[in-house]
Formats: structure tokens, C-alpha cells, sequence
């Protein structure tokens, strides 16, 4: 024997291939890939995983030409190989079709196995369906988001600690940009002006902290400044750098609006005075003023009204009667508390109170029932008028309805922390909340368990119903999770058929409990379909914080383990630990 054949290299050992023994497919029974033994192309042995995944019995595929159960396309490809007049050392996607007609999308992988006598190879395949599934998910939510984001009538922006990393549409023209990319991985202390722009820059925390509506001046790309206000909502991130959201809303025209109402007021008032002084007994000039004020509230676009010092309406514009179906004389000489709903008439008093107490500038926001009959979101800005002895008369207040932009923040938030599928938390908000309960129970040395469980045979449901059902099944299993858990607790969904459940104050022992009654609820469920009623099971791992998990993921990874060993030991059970 020569030098060169005693002594192989492992790079050549490994270019040989694997080496097969004799009882190889006993070994390999515990795979979860379809693992199969061919002679001359005919399968003659399959594992378990394969029968799964080929809807057979063992004594339907045990004698199949292997080549008849993938596409015309691959077929010759698939002959070559397995004849070993071909050799490939890497896995290479291929279409399978099981017996029941079924087309599974697969990873295929052919290693020559000559000690098992000649002609013989092993013919591994692993299933990835589901990956492409769940892929083509993520795009799609994705995608409503971006929808969502890029059709609002103000800018939004995410952030990734001090930086920009996205800005929509209408943040790019609000600014003043010939295109988004200008603007990100820019500081966002840059979109501010002046004392703003400072403060930002130097502590970003003023931002994340106050998380209600703020005014602002923010600075155009070309060094002109307007008025706006924003509101900052903290994003779920599972590092150390915050990421968050600036919506804002340009108000420089609001804010010249209620500019000018106040100076037509002066003015005015100033006009009507030095013209009584002039002609005292001449009344013509007063009513042509009124008259003048009256047409120019009257085309105002917002709603407004006028209210005396005692509170009582003295007049309002078109705008105010269209927004509560009234007459130009039905509630004048009525008060607030006559008229609308108690709560915004409370918080409207006070801001009265505030505008004849001397501030300039008093806004507010509130919910407002109109006569829809539905609660509109508004704000509303308030300013006191005053006589011709500088002393004030009333109170002149501006509305808008802001109900849609509300809307949107909501729908924003929603997406950005559930799964689109059954609406429960998803995978990166539970583990935030997760992470957050965990520093809690450290803290206050308080029990805190976890489930994780996920459907027994999910894939066989697919194959034999359809994803359409696999999907009523998800659906079902989190409707049973959410019908059991308290409202302290949180479910959220990981990925595919597999859920977590987050149990504060909770010990293990009172966590299989919780654990037994959401396993014999999935056992109860029942999906009609085309096929008939389709049933299934679930298997639950149960575990318990311990002292030395530094994190949620020490906690996971435990009961992760407990749920393939409920899994090995037959499934629909409990294991804890």
C-alpha cells in the first residue's frame, strides 16, 4: 500500500464524503428530515421524518424510483446522482411531490454510499415551506406598514438612538428635501432650531421622556424655521440603544391664524373705539365693523366661538353650528355645560379661567362628542378678548378635529408590537415585556414562570389541509391561551406554531396548572374543513425564573428544552422544570 492511500488528509477525507454503517437508519430514525437509502435509484429503506413528509406508509414507498417523486426538471439531475455518474457535495433546493399530491419545497442533499454495496447512496432532505411562509408573512406586514406610514399627512420618523435611520414622504417634502436619503443617518438634533437643536443634542433623554404633544421649532434644509408639534412614542428594541418615533405637524398656519384673529380683535377694537370718540352719535361705522368681523369668522374653516365672561355663548362661525348641527341662535345665551358633554366642558372651563387670567396662549386636548354622535379627538387653542379699557370681555376659542391623525398613532403602535395573524403580542414585543418582568422579579424576589408550547403535527395539518387551516389553527390556539390567561399575564407568538406565555407572580407549580387547562382546551378545539373536522393537540414546557438567569433568554431556552421533551415523550402533556 502506498504512502498517499494509508495516510489521507482530513480535506480529503472530508471531499470523500460521509461514511454510512450498517445500521445507519437506525441512527438516524431521530432526524427530523426525510432521510431515505436508494439502490440503483429505488428506495429499498426511509425514516420516519420521510414516511411524514411523503404522506405514505412505509410499504407505499419502499420500492418508488425516487426520480418519481420530483418534477420532470429535476428528474435527470436527480438520476445522475443517484447512480453516482454525478457527484454533488452541497445541499440544492428542489421540489418534492408527496404521495398525496402535495408539493413540499426542499433542500436535497445526495451522498454516494458504495460500503452498503454497489449502487447505493443516501438521500437527505429537509423541508423548508415553512421558512418561504413566513418570509412572505414578514414581507407582507411589512408592507401595510410601510403603506400606512407613507400615506400620512405628516412626518414620520424612526431613530435609532441620536440618528435618523427613516423619514416618510411627507417628513421629506415638510422639510424641504430633495429625497430622503439627505436626511438619514443625520443627527436628529439637526431637524431642530436654535435652543432646541442644543438641548437635543446635548441630552437625548429630554425627548424620550416626555412622550405627550410638544410645540417645537424645527429648521427646513434650507435654513428657514417653522413651527410645529411632535410626539415621541419609544419603540420595543430588544438593545441598549433606544429606537423611537417623531411624528410632527407643521402649525405655523394655525399658529398665524390665532396671530390674526388676535390682531383683527385689537385692531378692530381700537377702530371701533377712536370712532365712537369721533362721532358719537354716529352708529354706522360700529355696525359696518360687526358686520365685517361676522363675514370674516364666517369664513374661517375651523370651528369657532365667542363666549362672554360669564361663559355664556355670545356667537360662533359655520363651521361650529355644521360640527353640532345647530342653528346661528341655538345656543347663544346657553353655557357649555347646557350644551356638550360634562367632561370637555370641565376641562374647557379651566383653559376659560386660564385665557382670562392672562395667558397668551392656552391649549388643550381633549375628546369631544359631536352630533354624530361619535368622540372626535381635538385641540382646541383659546385666547380672551378684551374691551376698550384693556379689560377682558370673554373668550375667542379655535378647534381641530385631529381624531384620524390619532387613529394612525394607534394603528402604528398596534402593528408595531402584535402579530398580524391572531393579534396577540408579537415576537419582539413579548420578549421586550419578558425582559422587563425579569428585572422586576429580580428586584422585588417575586416568582415568575413561562410556557412555551406549540401544535403537535402542525406540518401534517398543512399537508393534509392546507395553510389556510394551519393559519385557523394558530388562530385558535391563541384564542384558547388569551380565553385562560389574567390580564396581568402576556402570550405572544415566537415564530410559526410556536407561542410563549408570561406568568408574573406566578410559581411553578400554580404555572402547570395554568399550563394543564390550555392543553386540554387546544384538545377541545374543532376547525371545520374540506376534508372533515380537524383536531389537534399541544405540548407544553413549564419552567421557573431561577436565581442565576441573568435574562429572558436563560428562562427560554430552558423551557424550550422542556417542550421537545413533552414532545419525546408522546406529546399532549406537560413537562416542568
Amino acid at each position: 500500500m502506498s504512502l498517499v492511500s494509508s495516510f489521507e488528509t482530513p480535506a480529503e477525507r472530508r471531499r470523500r464524503g460521509p461514511r454510512f454503517g450498517a445500521n445507519f437508519m437506525t441512527v438516524l430514525e431521530v432526524s427530523r428530515d426525510l432521510v431515505c437509502l436508494c439502490s440503483d435509484g429505488v428506495v429499498i429503506d426511509v425514516n420516519s421524518a420521510g414516511l411524514s413528509m411523503l404522506g405514505g406508509e412505509r410499504d407505499e414507498v419502499i420500492g418508488l424510483a425516487f426520480r418519481d417523486l420530483v418534477g420532470e426538471d429535476y428528474a435527470q439531475v436527480i438520476d445522475d446522482l443517484l447512480h453516482l455518474t454525478e457527484i454533488e457535495h452541497s445541499a440544492f433546493p428542489i421540489r418534492i411531490r408527496s404521495l398525496n399530491n402535495a408539493v413540499i419545497e426542499a433542500e436535497l442533499q445526495i451522498h454516494p454510499a458504495r460500503e452498503l454495496g454497489g449502487g447505493h447512496a443516501v438521500v437527505m432532505a429537509r423541508d423548508i415551506s415553512h421558512q418561504g411562509h413566513l418570509a412572505r408573512t414578514a414581507r407582507d406586514s411589512e408592507d401595510r406598514f410601510r403603506v400606512l406610514v407613507e400615506k400620512s399627512m405628516h412626518l414620520i420618523a424612526q431613530c435609532h438612538g441620536g440618528r435618523v435611520v427613516y423619514i416618510n414622504t411627507a417628513g421629506v417634502r415638510m422639510l424641504g428635501l430633495a429625497d430622503a436619503s439627505v436626511l438619514e443617518g443625520m443627527a436628529v438634533a439637526e431637524m431642530f432650531h436654535g435652543d432646541y437643536r442644543d438641548i437635543v443634542a446635548a441630552d437625548l433623554s429630554v425627548l424620550l421622556e416626555d412622550q405627550g404633544v410638544m410645540p417645537v421649532r424645527l429648521a427646513r434644509c434650507d435654513g428657514t424655521v417653522f413651527d410645529a408639534q411632535i410626539q415621541v412614542t419609544p419603540l420595543p428594541t430588544p438593545g441598549a440603544v433606544p429606537e423611537f418615533m417623531i411624528e410632527a405637524r407643521d402649525i405655523t398656519a394655525h399658529i398665524r391664524a390665532m396671530a390674526a384673529l388676535r390682531h383683527m380683535n385689537e385692531t378692530l377694537e381700537h377702530q371701533v373705539t377712536q370712532r365712537t370718540r369721533e362721532l358719537d352719535d354716529e352708529r354706522g361705522g360700529a355696525v359696518a365693523a360687526r358686520l365685517f368681523v361676522e363675514s370674516l369668522l364666517e369664513a374661517v374653516p375651523n370651528p369657532l366661538w365667542w363666549k362672554g365672561i360669564d361663559g355664556l355663548y355670545r356667537g360662533y362661525n359655520r363651521a361650529f353650528r355644521e360640527m353640532h348641527a345647530i342653528g346661528p341662535s341655538d345656543w347663544l345665551g346657553r353655557s357649555m355645560f347646557e350644551t356638550i358633554d360634562t367632561a370637555f366642558a370641565t376641562e374647557s372651563a379651566v383653559a376659560d379661567t386660564r385665557a382670562l387670567a392672562g395667558d397668551e396662549r392656552v391649549q388643550f386636548e381633549g375628546r369631544l362628542i359631536m352630533a354624530d354622535g361619535q368622540p372626535h379627538d381635538v385641540v382646541v387653542n383659546k385666547v380672551a378678548w378684551h374691551s376698550g379699557h384693556d379689560q377682558p370681555e370673554g373668550v375667542i376659542g379655535v378647534m381641530l378635529d385631529i381624531t384620524e391623525r390619532k387613529r394612525m398613532e394607534a394603528e402604528l403602535r398596534r402593528l408595531a408590537t402584535t402579530d398580524a395573524l391572531t393579534g396577540i403580542f408579537n415576537r419582539r414585543h413579548f420578549m421586550a415585556a419578558a425582559a422587563t418582568e425579569v428585572g422586576r422579579e429580580h428586584r422585588h424576589h417575586r416568582p415568575l414562570s413561562l410556557l412555551m408550547l406549540d401544535i403537535d403535527h402542525f406540518k401534517r395539518i398543512n399537508d393534509s389541509h392546507g395553510h389556510p387551516v394551519g393559519d385557523e389553527a394558530i388562530k385558535a390556539m391563541a384564542a384558547a391561551c388569551n380565553h385562560i390567561i389574567r390580564p396581568m399575564d402576556a402570550v405572544g407568538r415566537l415564530g410559526g406554531e410556536e407561542f410563549a406565555v408570561l406568568l408574573p407572580e406566578t410559581a411553578l407549580a400554580e404555572a402547570e396548572l395554568v399550563a394543564e387547562r390550555i392543553r386540554a382546551a387546544v384538545a377541545g378545539i374543532r376547525i371545520a374543513a374540506a376534508g372533515g373536522e380537524v383536531r389537534f393537540t399541544t405540548s407544553v414546557g413549564v419552567t421557573q425564573l431561577r436565581p442565576g438567569d441573568g435574562s429572558a433568554e436563560a428562562m427560554l431556552s430552558r423551557a424550550d428544552a422542556l417542550l421537545y421533551a413533552a414532545k419525546n415523550a408522546g406529546r399532549n402533556r406537560v413537562v416542568a422544570g
